[in-house]
C-alpha cells in the first residue's frame, strides 16, 4: 500500500514537472514610477469574434512591455476600479447611435479620461465620447483588420503609460 502511495506522489511530481507547471513571476509596480514595464492595462470588450481577437492581439502586442493586462466583459465595467490602471481600452459596439449604457456611465464617471482608448464598431454608427481627452476610433468588424487595429491600440497604450508623470 505504501509503495502505491509513493508511486502516486512521484507520478504527480513528474507530471507537474514535465507538464510545465510553473508560476510566472512579475515585478510589482514601484510606487511613483510609471514606465511602460510597470503599466497596468484594463481591456473591456463585448462578446464578438472581432472584439475578442482584437483584445487578444493587443495583449500579445504589449507582451512584456507592461506588467499586467486584465480583459473583462463590458458588463463588468461597473465593478472595476479605474484608478488601478494606467490605461483603459474599451471595445464597444454602438446600437442606434449610442454605446452600451455601462460604457457611457463608466466613461462619464472617470476622472482621468486621458488614459482611455475607445474603439467603437458598427456599420453606420459614428458615436464619439463627449470628452476630447479620450482617444476614440471606429472600425468595421472586419477580421482582416484586427492586426493593424490591435498594433495601433497597443502603441497608444504605451504612449499613454509613458506620458504619465513619475
Amino acid at each position: 500500500m505504501k509503495l502505491l502511495q509513493w508511486g502516486s506522489c512521484i507520478g504527480v511530481v513528474l507530471l507537474l514537472t514535465l507538464g510545465g507547471c510553473t508560476l510566472k513571476s512579475t515585478k510589482p509596480p514601484v510606487d511613483g514610477h510609471r514606465d511602460a514595464r510597470n503599466g497596468r492595462v484594463l481591456i473591456a470588450t463585448q462578446k464578438s469574434e472581432f472584439k475578442r481577437t482584437v483584445a487578444s492581439e493587443i495583449k500579445d502586442n504589449l507582451g512584456d512591455n507592461v506588467a499586467y493586462v486584465r480583459i473583462v466583459d463590458v458588463k463588468w465595467l461597473p465593478n472595476e476600479t479605474p484608478e488601478e490602471f494606467n490605461a483603459i481600452v474599451i471595445l464597444n459596439r454602438c446600437m442606434a447611435g449610442r454605446p452600451d449604457p455601462r460604457v457611457e456611465t463608466f466613461i462619464d464617471d472617470l476622472p482621468e479620461k486621458n488614459k482611455v482608448i475607445v474603439l467603437t464598431t458598427g456599420r453606420l454608427d459614428s458615436w464619439q465620447p463627449d470628452s476630447r481627452e479620450i482617444d476614440a476610433m471606429s472600425s468595421a468588424s472586419t477580421m482582416s483588420a484586427t492586426s493593424p487595429i490591435a498594433r495601433s491600440i497597443a502603441d497608444k497604450i504605451l504612449e499613454i503609460i509613458d506620458s504619465q508623470p513619475e
